[in-house]
């Protein structure tokens, strides 16, 4: 076994044990969170069949992460990777798939940009959020190009109850701050709930003098400001009408090789949208959303054909409306919905199509035939660079008693190439014209162990994506078709309380291969998971966490020069209640100051300590 085998092994020993305590676990039953991102319809996620992990805002704050991204790495089958430190490019792999296969939803509506097809999950702040809900396996039948390896949809505050304020503020390594604040309120039939946050850092140095291209010997600091508002008024019990929208602006630095000098970047990101909530019949529900998402990135740049600076810009616009229609029926819940968006860019940079348009036609049906569970859709699409699309998807879940059940999932997906990928003029040979949309068939099966407040899974998925596109940077980063990654895998996860202690932990082994050459993905790991265990004891609250990867490669043809070791790092947290509403804190990230990498030649942050204070009470 190599070292890195090695190292990432050494969590799975942990993972098992803890699994194995559930039979001892002796605790009240976890209450179920309706989710809705799995069928676009409010379900119990003990009836689907689909895998799906939901993170609450108390969840995030306890991972102690400073981005959305960082938290979201410890969720099982879920890997991330930045290119240096906060306000960086970052990106997501769900089981495997690349970054730009997995599509981010904000209340529903997408989030990104259509150059690189990513999101960065940096722009996203943990204080706006109220829950977070991610599902593993292709998501194309309901809802397109993107989600070949699953979704992850987040949900805004939304006012509610008495009138409250709450607020945090935080301080720690290289004099990083941040303070957010907001306020939720419900008063007769109208909610409101507004956010505000604003963070600061001076960084540390994202290269290594490896990397001799963009090597310069300096902090690389980053300051971000968001706002965010849900605004609705109830006609009667049955009708709502209302806005709400997220605005983030992030200014980083970043290192170019002295061209130009001291360089920075401006990424924006909002959203904004009129939502109509009707329940025409006991039966009828229906949501008519028209909304309009921008992900703007602005950056100093060096023009080698003259060798002046310049300003490079690169924006997205995407017009969307969605129609859903959700019907009861004594044949079980029906979604009928209608999707339309309006991708456009607009950059210094020239391409030769700006634009495309997607239309289309969603079918969805699940019901309940006693123990069984049956649940589908189909999606038909219209792209206008890749004509006509059909996906589609099945699965089935079984209760063989109120503690086991079997699940099992089949799908197809559809990927259309990104702008950059087809079309971005950098100077030199950077874009690939010819390539073909991916298409991918995808298959799951399951157990879930649900018992005495103790939550286990065991997955085995196989993900086949033909003709799936790979940057290689050892030809300048071109895209290029595979003949068909193969990615195949299973993941292990448990939750639940060992006497008074608070556990959770994964472990996901995979094979994300280009199937042809046997070579592993970029960045990918055959071997990943974290590790948690925390306990409340009066005033007093301790959390202890671990999560680690084993060998990565930064390149296609996985080349000694650009392998990446395994690695396992460690965090602590401690919280004391103040009083009724104020709650103290200090969190120790990477405690053994591990080094590693999550992109070739990128420092990672060192140990980093952090101290905050937060009040959540009532207010006016």
């Amino acid at each position: 076994m190599s070292k890195s085998g090695f190292c990432m092994w050494r969590l799975s020993p942990l993972v098992l044990a803890l699994s194995a305590a559930v039979a001892q676990a002796d605790s009240a039953a976890v209450q179920p969170t309706m989710v809705v991102t799995a069928t676009r319809i409010a379900t119990n996620p003990d009836t689907l069949s689909s895998d799906v992990t939901v993170l609450t805002v108390n969840q995030l704050a306890a991972t102690g992460a400073q981005s959305l991204g960082e938290a979201l790495a410890a969720v099982p089958g879920v890997q991330f990777s930045r290119a240096g430190g906060f306000g960086q490019p970052a990106s997501l792999y769900i089981r495997g798939a690349n970054a730009n296969q997995t599509l981010v939803l904000v209340d529903g509506q997408r989030m990104g940009t259509a150059t690189s097809g990513g999101t960065n999950f940096d722009l996203i702040p943990i204080s706006a959020i109220d829950h977070v809900e991610i599902l593993r396996g292709p998501a194309s039948s309901l809802y397109g190009s993107d989600a070949v390896g699953g979704v992850v949809q987040i949900f805004t505050k939304r006012g509610q109850g008495a009138p409250h304020v709450w607020a945090n503020t935080e301080y720690g390594t290289d004099s990083t701050w941040s303070v957010a604040t907001g306020l939720s309120a419900a008063a007769d039939d109208t909610r409101v709930a507004v956010g505000f946050s604003h963070k600061e850092s001076d960084g540390f140095n994202l290269t290594k003098p490896a990397n001799t291209f963009y090597y310069e010997p300096d902090r690389d600091g980053y300051h971000q400001t968001s706002a965010n508002f849900d605004l609705s008024h109830f006609f009667g019990d049955a009708n709502e009408l209302g806005i709400r929208g997220l605005y983030v602006q992030s200014d980083a630095a970043y290192d170019s090789g002295g061209f130009p000098a001291n360089p920075w970047s401006r990424e924006t990101q909002s959203n904004i949208a009129v939502y109509s909530r009707n329940q025409f019949t006991d039966a009828w529900q229906s949501t008519l959303t028209v909304g309009m998402a921008q992900d703007q990135s602005h950056a100093d740049s060096w023009d080698y054909t003259n060798f002046v600076p310049y300003t490079s810009r690169f924006d997205t616009r995407q017009k969307q409306v969605n129609w859903e229609n959700r019907i009861s029926s004594s044949y079980g819940k029906w979604l009928l919905a209608a999707e339309y968006v309006d991708e456009t860019v607009t950059s210094t940079a020239d391409y030769d199509v700006d634009g495309r348009i997607t239309k289309a036609a969603i079918g969805g049906w699940q019901d309940d035939f006693g123990a069984s569970h049956l649940q589908a859709n189909v999606r038909l699409e219209d792209n206008s660079q890749y004509g006509h699309q059909t996906t589609g998807n099945i699965g089935y879940a079984y209760h063989f008693d109120q503690a086991w059940q079997f699940t099992a999932n089949a799908g197809t997906s559809f990927h259309a190439p990104t702008f950059n990928d087809l079309y971005f003029d950098c100077g030199y040979v950077c874009a690939n014209p010819n390539l073909k949309a991916e298409k991918g068939r995808s298959f799951d099966a399951g157990l879930r162990w649900d018992t005495h407040g103790w939550n286990t899974t065991l997955v085995g998925f196989e993900n086949r994506i033909r003709d799936l596109i790979v940057l290689d940077a050892n030809n300048n980063y071109i895209p290029e078709n595979l003949s068909e990654g193969k990615i195949v895998g299973g993941t292990l996860s448990t939750q639940g309380k060992l006497g008074t202690l608070d556990v959770a932990a994964s472990v996901t082994r995979q094979n994300p291969f280009d199937q042809n050459a046997g070579l592993l993905l970029p960045r990918r790991a055959k071997l990943f998971g974290s590790a948690s265990v925390g306990q409340t004891s009066g005033v007093w609250h301790w959390v202890a966490d671990a999560q680690g990867a084993g060998q990565r490669f930064d390149d296609a043809a996985n080349s000694d020069a650009n392998e990446m070791g395994g690695y396992v790092i460690y965090g602590l947290g401690l919280d004391y209640a103040l009083g009724k509403n104020w709650k103290a804190g200090v969190r120790v990230n990477n405690v053994f100051d591990r080094a590693y990498e999550l992109v070739k030649n990128y420092n990672t942050q060192g140990r980093a300590y952090f101290v905050n204070l937060s009040y959540d009470g009532a207010g006016f």
